[in-house]
């Protein structure tokens, strides 16, 4: 199974179990997991990156850049 260990987008990059400051957030946060938003016959309409504050960011843009792993789990 892929899962998306980081996704790039507008010059901010997300990566799971790392720490950053999000766009409007007052304080910073780590990211959990990233997901694909709205899968439906291949089609991605986007994606949300899930932080520990159980806030989310959802990511409707073109242009983003997504890093996947094999099999749902991620070396660090």
């Amino acid at each position: 199974m892929k899962s998306i260990k980081s996704i790039t987008v507008r010059s901010n990059t997300y990566v799971v179990g790392k720490a950053c400051h999000p766009p409007g957030f007052k304080d910073g946060a780590v990211v959990m997991k990233i997901t694909e938003k709205n899968k439906f016959f291949g089609l991605i309409s986007g994606f949300v990156v899930h932080f520990d504050t159980k806030a989310e960011l959802h990511i409707h843009s073109n242009g983003v850049i997504v890093d996947w792993t094999e099999g749902g789990f991620m070396e660090n």
